[in-house]
């Protein structure tokens, strides 16, 4: 039996700042959510969302990841209304740095063009009119500080006996493909979690389900 070395790919990254050309007050969308179908005032069956399902994602983001490429576009997360006739709020994200993200592709490839034909990035970050590359190192860095949001330590808890854990914490990946490998939590979403995994010496952002930590 052949064994083949297994390597992690090695990444670019670049800082951009995106642009809704069409529709530029609308930055975000939902996804994945319910569908009912229900008869309008004219008799017309129709489909429309399920209010509550779903989620929301900014446009940009989800273009680019369509496309193939690797993105991070940083969050913060605050509690907000949910309407001005309501009391009840809601988590809602917001970009930590308001009109860029980070993009990145495999190192040495040049895709710009392909970048540049989603219609949704204005310009890179540059010196001399050329784009600056930003060390991978910075990156996980940044994930590791900004990766799920920043949430407020009651929230960044997900609370479950034997599973507890925050953000910054390391687990022990208890089941799935990952089995045994050690974690650092960067980010929690509810039954979900963002973190690092060391493969090979080089680390990986993996999402996770937070069933599946346990400590060590």
């Amino acid at each position: 039996m052949m064994h083949g070395k297994v390597e992690a790919m090695a990444m670019d990254w670049f800082a951009v700042r995106f642009r809704m050309k069409h529709n530029p007050g609308r930055t975000t969308c939902v996804i994945g959510a319910e569908r009912e179908a229900y008869v309008d005032r004219r008799g017309r069956s129709r489909v429309r969302a399920v209010t509550g399902t779903g989620t929301r994602v900014f446009v940009p983001e989800l273009l680019c990841r369509r496309a193939g490429f690797e993105v991070f576009l940083p969050v913060r997360k605050d509690w907000r209304r949910k309407n001005q006739f309501s009391a009840e709020k809601e988590l809602r994200s917001f970009p930590l740095m308001p009109g860029w993200m980070f993009v990145g592709w495999q190192a040495g490839a040049s895709r710009w063009h392909e970048l540049a034909a989603l219609d949704v990035i204005d310009a890179p970050f540059g010196v001399n009119g050329r784009p600056l590359r930003i060390p991978e190192q910075r990156i996980v860095a940044l994930m590791r500080q900004w990766g799920g949001g920043r949430l407020s330590p009651e929230m960044n808890r997900y609370m479950r006996a034997g599973h507890e854990f925050a953000i910054g914490d390391r687990m022990r990946i208890a089941c799935g493909p990952f089995d045994g490998f050690e974690a650092r939590v960067i980010g929690v979403d509810g039954p979900q979690a963002l973190a690092l995994v060391d493969f090979f010496g080089r680390e990986q952002v993996v999402t996770l389900a937070t069933e599946s930590l346990e400590q060590w």
